[in-house]
């Protein structure tokens, strides 16, 4: 295990895991819809 913590390969795995994140969190559209919110589509969902 100690071994593993101290790799490289483990320390730039979970940096470019912590980048991608950050990028997808700074990248999503303050306006994108995440809920539908048609009539339709909702009488639908309550289906």
């Amino acid at each position: 295990m100690k071994a593993l913590i101290t790799s490289s390969f483990f320390w730039r795995f979970v940096g470019g895991f912590a980048l991608g994140g950050v990028g997808v969190l700074t990248l999503h559209p303050a306006g994108a819809q995440t809920l539908p919110h048609t009539p339709a589509a909702i009488t639908h969902l309550a289906d």
